[in-house]
């Protein structure tokens, strides 16, 4: 079986398990990437003074910490997506899949879905057992 994560033969009793948790995770990889874009172009249309995305002296606190937060939720989405697909750590993916679901960015709105839907995988007694 090709693709991220594990390279199981056929005959594997894991590849039910990794044909289930890879498209989940695959998502939820993609919205914490696209998420973390966001916030760089965000920030350099800040710096550059483009436009209305300059962001008033008086909002530049909660402005800083919207992005520590975002940056901080999905980067543990980035690592708990890389983990799932390798079938490591329950823990933090299900932490991941909690993280992709807070509004910090735009994203979240397809983060939701992709969360909840890792949450319903992961929860999978099939599943869990797979885990290390």
């Amino acid at each position: 079986m090709s693709g991220p994560g594990l390279n199981v033969p056929l005959n594997d009793p894991r590849l039910p398990t990794l044909r289930r948790v890879r498209p989940p995770a695959f998502l939820l990889l993609c919205t914490g990437i696209l998420d973390i874009l966001f916030w760089i172009v965000m920030v350099i249309l800040h710096l550059f003074h483009v436009g209305d995305y300059v962001v008033p002296s008086e909002q530049l606190w909660p402005f800083v910490f919207n992005i520590v937060g975002a940056l901080v939720a999905r980067g543990i989405t980035i690592w708990a997506a890389l983990n799932i697909v390798n079938l490591k750590k329950w823990g933090i993916g299900m932490v991941g899949s909690l993280t992709v679901m807070l509004p910090l960015a735009p994203a979240c709105c397809f983060g939701v879905p992709v969360g909840a839907w890792m949450l319903f995988v992961l929860n999978d007694t099939d599943v869990r057992k797979h885990f290390t």
